[in-house]
Protein backbone atom coordinates (compact mmCIF):
# COMPACT_ATOMS: atom_id res chain seq x y z
CA UNK A 1 0.00 0.00 0.00
CA UNK A 2 2.96 2.29 0.67
CA UNK A 3 3.91 1.64 -2.86
CA UNK A 4 0.53 2.72 -4.78
CA UNK A 5 0.76 5.82 -2.00
CA UNK A 6 3.75 6.98 -3.19
CA UNK A 7 2.89 5.92 -6.85
CA UNK A 8 0.19 8.01 -6.43
CA UNK A 9 2.05 10.84 -4.89
CA UNK A 10 4.54 10.62 -7.76
CA UNK A 11 1.96 11.17 -10.24
CA UNK A 12 0.07 14.25 -8.35
CA UNK A 13 3.79 15.49 -8.25
CA UNK A 14 4.58 15.10 -11.91
CA UNK A 15 1.41 16.43 -12.94
CA UNK A 16 1.97 19.59 -10.98
CA UNK A 17 4.97 20.01 -11.96
CA UNK A 18 3.55 19.55 -15.52
CA UNK A 19 0.84 22.04 -14.98
CA UNK A 20 3.39 24.44 -13.47
CA UNK A 21 5.73 24.10 -16.99
CA UNK A 22 2.44 24.71 -19.21
CA UNK A 23 1.53 27.56 -17.25
CA UNK A 24 5.16 28.93 -17.14
CA UNK A 25 5.40 28.42 -20.66
CA UNK A 26 2.24 30.43 -21.38
CA UNK A 27 3.99 33.01 -19.63
CA UNK A 28 6.70 33.14 -21.57
CA UNK A 29 5.01 33.17 -24.80
CA UNK A 30 3.25 36.43 -23.16
CA UNK A 31 6.29 37.53 -22.76
CA UNK A 32 7.86 37.04 -25.87
CA UNK A 33 5.32 38.19 -27.68
CA UNK A 34 5.18 41.36 -25.52
CA UNK A 35 9.25 41.90 -26.05
CA UNK A 36 8.25 41.30 -30.13
CA UNK A 37 5.71 43.86 -30.10
CA UNK A 38 8.16 46.54 -28.32
CA UNK A 39 10.59 45.40 -30.97
CA UNK A 40 8.15 46.80 -33.68
CA UNK A 41 7.79 49.46 -31.99
CA UNK A 42 11.03 50.62 -32.11
CA UNK A 43 11.87 49.75 -35.06
CA UNK A 44 8.78 51.79 -36.09
CA UNK A 45 9.92 54.75 -33.78
CA UNK A 46 13.59 54.61 -35.87
CA UNK A 47 11.66 54.87 -39.18
CA UNK A 48 9.79 57.94 -38.09
CA UNK A 49 12.41 59.53 -36.80
CA UNK A 50 14.57 59.09 -39.95
CA UNK A 51 11.74 59.94 -42.07
CA UNK A 52 11.74 63.21 -39.53
CA UNK A 53 15.25 63.84 -40.53
CA UNK A 54 15.22 63.47 -43.81
CA UNK A 55 12.17 65.84 -43.71
CA UNK A 56 14.29 68.58 -41.82
CA UNK A 57 17.25 68.46 -44.09
CA UNK A 58 14.42 68.78 -47.05
CA UNK A 59 12.90 71.58 -45.15
CA UNK A 60 16.36 73.45 -44.63
CA UNK A 61 17.11 72.74 -48.10
CA UNK A 62 14.28 74.42 -49.45
CA UNK A 63 14.62 77.36 -47.07
CA UNK A 64 18.56 77.56 -48.66
CA UNK A 65 16.97 78.02 -51.75
CA UNK A 66 14.23 80.45 -51.43
CA UNK A 67 16.34 82.60 -49.47
CA UNK A 68 19.11 82.57 -53.01
CA UNK A 69 15.73 83.19 -55.04
CA UNK A 70 14.72 85.74 -53.00
CA UNK A 71 18.08 87.47 -52.98
CA UNK A 72 18.36 86.68 -56.78
CA UNK A 73 15.30 89.04 -56.74
CA UNK A 74 15.91 91.71 -54.53
CA UNK A 75 19.18 91.76 -57.18
CA UNK A 76 16.86 91.88 -60.45
CA UNK A 77 14.57 94.31 -58.51
CA UNK A 78 17.33 96.82 -58.25
CA UNK A 79 18.75 96.28 -61.63
CA UNK A 80 14.97 97.14 -62.54
CA UNK A 81 14.64 100.29 -60.47
CA UNK A 82 17.99 101.56 -62.02
CA UNK A 83 16.92 100.69 -65.85
CA UNK A 84 13.89 103.35 -64.85
CA UNK A 85 15.73 106.10 -64.08
CA UNK A 86 17.59 105.43 -66.70
CA UNK A 87 14.47 104.95 -69.06
CA UNK A 88 13.26 108.31 -67.43
CA UNK A 89 16.39 110.37 -67.86
CA UNK A 90 16.16 109.26 -72.20
CA UNK A 91 12.52 110.10 -72.10
CA UNK A 92 13.15 113.32 -70.57
CA UNK A 93 16.01 113.47 -73.34
CA UNK A 94 14.08 112.78 -76.04
CA UNK A 95 11.51 115.31 -75.65
CA UNK A 96 13.84 118.19 -74.87
CA UNK A 97 15.80 117.13 -77.96
CA UNK A 98 11.93 116.71 -80.43
CA UNK A 99 10.69 120.06 -78.80
CA UNK A 100 14.11 122.41 -79.37
CA UNK A 101 13.97 120.81 -82.98
CA UNK A 102 10.69 121.56 -83.58
CA UNK A 103 11.30 125.08 -81.81
CA UNK A 104 14.49 125.24 -83.94
CA UNK A 105 11.98 123.86 -87.24
CA UNK A 106 9.52 126.95 -86.57
CA UNK A 107 12.68 129.60 -86.45
CA UNK A 108 14.08 128.17 -89.53
CA UNK A 109 10.63 128.40 -91.33
CA UNK A 110 10.41 132.17 -89.75
CA UNK A 111 7.95 131.67 -87.86
CA UNK A 112 5.82 135.03 -87.88
CA UNK A 113 6.60 137.47 -85.51
CA UNK A 114 4.32 139.82 -84.43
Amino acid sequence: MNSEKLEQLLIQHLEQDQLKSKQEQDRLNRIEDKIDKLSDTVIALARAEEKLINLETSRTEILDTLDNHEERLDKHEARLQDGDVTLNTITRVFWIAVTSAVGSLLVFLGMPTK
